[in-house]
């Protein structure tokens, strides 16, 4: 009898992750994600479940080392440098011109009920809370977290596109630093 294959689960959501954050939550193959995970197919669908199970586990991941992120980027800064240092990355890096998976998944999944689309909603609404959360950490005195976590999203958001678009660096740049003074401001 041969012997069962084994894998980490954790290095299969991690390559799946990346498949997906390549090709598209809602246009990645099971034949390419077979491929980037290295599983057969009776393995992804035993072990993992089916493609809107990976789905989930891969935005799920995602959202995971984002979190992970805010906290390390608020760790110890004032607010406007916090902020600054998001913006800045949005504007310079944008994940290797990828841009953010929920973002590419809301624009790809919006007129898609179903559970990826639900993922990403809710992977946005925890960064929102996250970001909301180290707010309140940075300026406890605050009121107003929740909204100023979303329209740091909003600006995060319209860089990355920006860069994907090809907006000259520095014109990037100029407007991260005048969104982060304007969203730390009272």
């Amino acid at each position: 009898m041969p012997r069962p294959r084994e894998f980490s689960q954790s290095a299969v959501v991690d390559a799946a992750m990346q498949a997906f954050w390549a090709g598209g939550l809602a246009t990645t193959s099971v034949d390419t994600l077979l491929q980037a995970t290295g599983l057969s197919r009776s393995s992804m669908y035993q072990c993992i479940g089916n493609r809107d199970t990976l789905v989930e586990l891969a935005v799920g991941r995602y959202v995971e080392e984002q979190l992970a992120g805010i906290d390390k980027t608020f760790a110890g800064r004032p607010l406007e440098e916090a902020f600054r240092a998001l913006l800045d990355d949005a504007a310079q890096s944008n994940f290797d011109g990828r841009g953010c998976l929920l973002s590419n998944g809301v624009h790809e999944l919006h007129a898609v009920e179903g559970p990826a689309l639900a993922a990403v909603r809710e992977g946005l609404g925890r960064v929102a809370a996250a970001l909301s959360a180290a707010i309140e950490r940075a300026q406890p005195e605050r009121t107003d977290a929740a909204q100023r976590s979303v329209e740091l999203m909003v600006a995060i958001a319209g860089l990355r596109a920006m860069h994907r678009a090809g907006m000259p660096l520095p014109m990037l740049l100029g407007a991260a630093k005048r969104f982060a003074a304007s969203l730390a401001a009272d």
